[in-house]
């Protein structure tokens, strides 16, 4: 037990001095890290200056490093203009020179004439791509003082750039020429074929798909040459990113574009004077799409395409003039219709412009499609394109379609307003220069006929005329040049429904042969003959007809739209317009004073009737028919002339009725006793009294009626005939009764000279 305690206290002593041994130990570490610690911040005090002027110096190494790239990359960029303004203005001084030969006529386009070469185009546009990039780098540091000054000359080389390049393109562009040629194989339009003939042409064109091999004289091609070609993509490349401008693109439409796209029809009319050469002054003005390359290509291909249709209008109308000229010095002039030869040549020029168009699509094709981007605001390297530049491209090709279509509807309406006689007046009420019947029916035929050709020939025109645009918002038919396709079909059928109504106004009217002058033997009238002339030349035109009827209101058609009537209406009321003039003039015979005035009125109605169911009236079962020859079929016609017919040639066969008053059985007769076939004095006077009176107006009547005229040998017999019916039968009873009694002595003869035989004759 005492020894366990003892061993427990000497373990418990061990303990405590192993602990006071511990605690020593511990203070003296701790003495030591303090030392180690003060030690370690008096070395952290000698190395951090080192550290710092260590960092100082790499961060002063960076920025000079920089400095030195700056300052490299500023230097080539302050020699931007110095580098790239001698390919500029090397190429510059080239155009400009090639032009002024060009102007002055002592250049023939060919390759030798050119004062530059191809490398001289690339290396201007890869100038102008410095140039741009150059000016995006000092709009970077616009911070730097001579950022602005610098800024200016890049603008000034650029602009001088863009200026040689577009001089290009219509240097190029106007040397190519036209886009059409003459056919190799000619014969394929005649100038002298009829209205029917050119619809049969063009219908079979349309059906077969072949409209522009059928048409014209000439024909399409792509007139620009390979090298030019070549120059001009290098220039489209060059400028169709955003390198036509300096500096960030312009995110507003430019405001050229609103003048081709958009415009309402109904504000495209006409605001120059008819035959200056077009119709609306919207294309006279110099376009400004935005994009200089565009606007070049615009300018030049307009100048060249309205060239080539003038060229051609100009030469078909002095060709027609020389015929005129010839024909009148042969005296074949009135075989000439003049109006119908300006028509067809309207038509001419039409097609003409239909290939001319083509043409010119083909060059738009080749030269512009091309730099139009597929993807939307970047071009194939990447770069970005003007969200308004398809539609600037489609707009210049609007722009040089439209100054096609602009001059063929110019065109068209001055042979309305000269030939087609719009400007004159029908009739004599008026003071200015009256339309006769024939020249009013001349300009209507005419009118149909350009009709005709714009009705087939105008949705191809518009479809070439058509773009698209790409752009997904602008439609295609919004451009100026659709609607002048739009103002040609307008116009036209505004101006043939005018030609129309002055037809019937001078018929109406007559002004010829006003109701005043009358055939004095009372044959056919003038006016018959010119209105069956007039149904003549315009008859072969029903679908045309149709295609006014449906979009004019027209004073005997009021109707529009599929209600409205056809050819057969009108004619219907050129008839009867004919008729009321006809009897206008019937009844001006009856105011004359004569004695035959009736008479004449009678008969007069009785040929004009005859001789226009001869010609217009429904042919015989029995007889050939003649298809190009027009009748009414439609039974109005007959019925109508028929019964006027009939009722005149009543009013005339009562003329011959005053003769039967002489011939009535003479009262109870007394003879002489001595005499069985001799009747006493009284008696034999009434019947002298009978054959005088007979005599008498027989005679008269004879003489008046012997001058009138019968058109017709048919219609003559029949008259004959029906005239013999009044009176002879009466007539020869009556002599055949008392010419077996002896009422005069001495003068029986006389009172019966005329007997029924000699009568009979004399009619």
């Amino acid at each position: 037990m005492v020894e366990t305690i003892g061993s427990s206290i000497r373990r418990t002593a061990q303990l405590t001095s192993a602990l006071s041994k511990m605690e020593s130990t511990t203070t003296d570490a701790f003495r030591c890290c303090e030392q180690l610690s003060k030690r370690a911040r008096q070395l952290d005090s000698l190395t951090s200056p080192a550290s710092d002027a260590s960092s100082m110096l790499s961060r002063a190494n960076a920025n000079l490093t920089s400095a030195l790239v700056l300052l490299k990359d500023a230097r080539e960029k302050f020699d931007t203009v110095t580098d790239c303004e001698p390919a500029i203005e090397r190429l510059h001084k080239g155009v400009s020179e090639m032009e002024e030969k060009r102007q002055g006529g002592r250049s023939k386009g060919g390759l030798a004439n050119r004062m530059y070469t191809e490398q001289d185009v690339y290396a201007a546009a890869d100038s102008l791509e410095i140039l741009r990039d150059a000016y995006t780098y000092f709009l970077e540091h616009n911070n730097w003082r001579s950022s602005p000054t610098y800024l200016g000359e890049l603008e000034r080389c650029h602009r001088k750039g863009l200026e040689a390049m577009s001089l290009l393109i219509r240097t190029h562009l106007k040397k190519a020429g036209q886009a059409v040629r003459p056919k190799r194989k000619k014969g394929s339009m005649a100038t002298d074929e009829t209205a029917q003939e050119t619809r049969a042409r063009l219908a079979a064109a349309l059906l077969n798909r072949d409209l522009l091999k059928s048409i014209g004289e000439y024909e399409e091609y792509q007139p620009v040459e390979a090298r030019p070609i070549r120059e001009i993509h290098s220039i489209f490349d060059c400028l169709s990113s955003h390198g036509y401008h300096l500096g960030p693109p312009s995110k507003r439409e430019p405001p050229g574009l609103a003048r081709l796209f958009g415009i309402p029809p109904q504000r495209v009319v006409r605001t120059e004077k008819v035959g200056s050469g077009a119709y609306t002054n919207q294309l006279n003005e110099a376009i400004k799409l935005g994009f200089p390359q565009l606007d070049a290509y615009a300018e030049a291909r307009k100048e060249v395409a309205h060239a080539a249709l003038d060229t051609y209008y100009r030469r078909v109308k002095q060709d027609r003039k020389k015929k005129l000229e010839k024909a009148a010095a042969t005296g074949s002039i009135e075989e000439i219709d003049e109006a119908d030869a300006a028509a067809k040549d309207a038509v001419r020029c039409l097609e003409h412009a239909m290939i001319v168009t083509a043409g010119e699509k083909s060059a738009y094709r080749a030269l512009i499609s091309p730099s139009i981007p597929n993807n939307d605001g970047g071009d194939e390297d990447g770069f970005y394109v003007s969200p308004y530049y398809k539609k600037a491209c489609a707009g210049s090709y609007a722009y040089v379609v439209g100054a096609i279509v602009n001059r063929t509807l110019d065109i068209i309406e001055t042979v309305f307003l000269k030939e087609g006689g719009i400007g004159q007046t029908s009739g004599t009420k008026s003071g200015g220069v009256t339309l006769t019947v024939l020249a009013a029916a001349s300009a209507a035929a005419s009118g149909l006929r350009m009709l005709d050709g714009v009705r087939m020939l105008g949705p191809s025109l518009a479809k070439l005329c058509e773009i698209n645009v790409g752009d997904g918002v602008t439609d295609p038919n919004s451009s100026i040049a659709a609607i002048l396709c739009i103002a040609i079909h307008r116009t036209t059928v505004k101006n043939t429904a005018r030609t129309l109504e002055n037809l019937a106004k001078a018929i109406q009217e007559d002004p010829l042969k006003g109701p005043f002058h009358r055939p004095k033997d009372a044959s056919v009238s003038s006016v018959s003959r010119d209105v069956v002339n007039a149904i003549r030349l315009i008859s072969p035109f029903v679908s045309a007809y149709k295609t006014v009827s449906k979009r004019r209101s027209l004073q005997w058609d009021p109707n529009m739209g599929e209600e409205a009537g056809e050819l057969d209406s009108f004619v219907r009321f050129l008839v009867m317009r004919l008729l009321n003039s006809l009897k206008g003039k019937a009844l001006n015979y009856t105011k004359d004073g004569r004695d035959d005035g009736q008479a004449r009125s009678n008969l007069f109605m009785i040929n004009n009737s005859f001789y226009l169911l001869e010609e217009l009236g429904p042919e015989a079962e029995d007889s050939v028919k003649d298809e190009e020859v027009y009748r009414i079929e439609m039974s109005w016609f007959s019925d109508k002339i028929t019964k006027l017919m009939d009722s005149e040639r009543s009013k005339y066969l009562a003329h011959w009725e005053i003769l039967n008053t002489h011939l009535t059985a003479v009262g109870d007769l007394e003879y002489q006793k001595n005499d069985p076939l001799a009747i006493i004095y009284d008696s034999g006077k009434l019947i002298k009294q009978r054959f005088s009176g007979f005599n008498e107006d027989f005679e008269r009547t004879y003489q008046l009626h012997k001058k009138l005229c019968v058109i017709d040998p048919r219609l003559r017999v029949q008259i004959q005939e029906e005239v013999a019916k009044v009176f002879l039968p009466r007539y020869t009873r009556f002599f055949s009764k008392y010419t077996q009694i002896k009422f005069s002595k001495k003068h029986q003869s006389e009172y019966t000279k005329y007997s029924p035989m000699k009568i009979e004759e004399m009619l």
